[in-house]
């Protein structure tokens, strides 16, 4: 079987890749399909149910609100599974899934998944633990948005990206830091206001910024920063 190369994707795509054997195991019962840029894979409320393996390329999830702000919950990318809710439980759709880039994925129906969780040995307590470790990153974001300012809710997803790509104790390089449109989607707030929050953290030395590489400094400046906004 072809190996799917896993990275981890600068951002909320903190839940494990599938491993090699249970990608081949999925792999077996799916059907190979492409995705462009900007397409759309699913949509919030919709009934379909099939569930897909990024074999290569990357895509987000994200939710409207009743005044039409999107909130993005999280990027993905190979070797992560999506869409496995409506498989699980036969609900609509809960979010949209849309490709941020050029995508390779494997589409297996909802019977087929369930089967695959079933029969073959261990993926049921994988799907259960990334499940498990998706509601805990819920939960805290949704603590950040009900109660932090903005301020703070950017620290702090700031530090979710450091934490990815570490370097030493204390300083981290994200290579594709995420635009500032995409983290205003994150932390429910609007571009202008991250860029204002960036430049000050880039004045205060906490981050150093060139084209889409971005340097934090000082980790635990951060750390100490969102402790003093939080209060």
């Amino acid at each position: 079987m072809e190996r799917i190369r896993q990275v981890a994707i600068a951002g909320l795509d903190e839940e494990e890749a599938l491993p090699p054997a249970l990608a081949d195991a999925f792999i077996a019962r799916g059907a190979r399909v492409h995705a462009r840029k900007g397409q759309m894979l699913i949509a919030q409320g919709s009934e379909a149910s099939d569930v897909y393996l990024i074999r290569s390329g990357r895509v987000n999830i994200s939710v409207f609100s009743a005044n039409g702000r999107e909130t993005i919950l999280r990027d993905m990318g190979p070797g992560r599974l999506f869409g496995e809710l409506a498989a699980i439980d036969g609900r609509p759709r809960s979010a949209n899934v849309t490709a941020v880039e050029d995508s390779a994925l494997v589409m297996v129906t909802a019977s087929a998944f369930r089967t695959f969780l079933v029969e073959v040995p261990g993926a049921g307590f994988w799907m259960a633990a990334q499940l498990v470790s998706r509601v805990r990153n819920l939960s805290e974001k949704s603590v950040e948005l009900a109660s932090q300012p903005v301020a703070a809710r950017l620290v702090s997803e700031l530090m979710r990206l450091a934490a990815a790509h570490a370097v030493d104790d204390e300083r981290s390089e994200i290579a594709r830091m995420p635009t500032h449109a995409d983290l205003a989607a994150r932390i429910g707030t609007h571009r202008e206001a991250v860029t204002r929050e960036m430049r000050l953290l880039a004045k205060d030395g906490l981050l150093e910024q060139t084209g889409r590489k971005l340097v934090v400094t000082s980790r635990s400046g951060l750390a100490a920063l969102r402790e003093r906004l939080s209060r």
